[in-house]
C-alpha cells in the first residue's frame, strides 16, 4: 500500500508543476514579455520546450514570431529545439555588446522590463531585418 500512496503522491506533485508551469507561460503571454517567454521555454527541458513552442505557434502565431522572428529564416522548422537555441545564440551574441552574462543561459531576470530591445521587438520584420544584418557572425539565421 506504501508504495501505492508514493506514486500517487509524485503523481499529485509532477500535476502540480505542470499546473505552476502553464501558469508561468499564461502570465507570460498576457504581459506579451517576449524575452521572459524565450527565456521560460529555453529553460524547460525538451518535452515541455516543444510542447509550449507549439502551443505558441499554433494558437498564437504573431506572438510565436514575435518571440521567435527567425523561426522560418534559413532554420529547419521541423526542429522546434533548434529553433529555441538559435534564437539563444542570437541574444546572446546581440547582448555581448552590453556585457550581459549568457554564460549559463539567460540570465534569472531576463525580461522586457529589465532588459529593452534596442528595436521595437514587436515588429517581427524589424527584428528579424535586424538579425539578418549580422548574419557574417556565425549565426544560422
Amino acid at each position: 500500500m506504501q508504495k501505492l500512496l508514493n506514486e500517487l503522491n509524485e503523481s499529485i506533485q509532477f500535476k502540480l508543476k505542470d499546473i505552476e508551469r502553464y501558469t508561468k507561460m499564461i502570465n507570460l503571454v498576457l504581459a506579451n514579455d517576449v524575452k521572459g517567454i524565450r527565456k521560460f521555454i529555453y529553460d524547460n527541458d525538451t518535452y515541455e520546450k516543444e510542447m509550449f513552442f507549439e502551443l505558441l505557434d499554433f494558437y498564437d502565431n504573431e506572438l510565436f514570431h514575435k518571440v521567435y522572428p527567425n523561426a522560418g529564416v534559413g532554420t529547419s522548422r521541423e526542429y522546434s529545439v533548434s529553433i529555441i537555441h538559435d534564437q539563444f545564440v542570437i541574444d546572446k551574441k546581440e547582448e555581448e555588446k552590453f556585457g550581459i552574462d549568457f554564460k549559463d543561459g539567460y540570465p534569472k531576470d531576463w525580461c522586457d522590463e529589465q532588459y529593452p530591445d534596442h528595436i521595437n521587438e514587436s515588429d517581427p520584420n524589424e527584428v528579424r531585418n535586424m538579425y539578418s544584418t549580422n548574419s557574417g557572425n556565425g549565426t544560422t539565421i
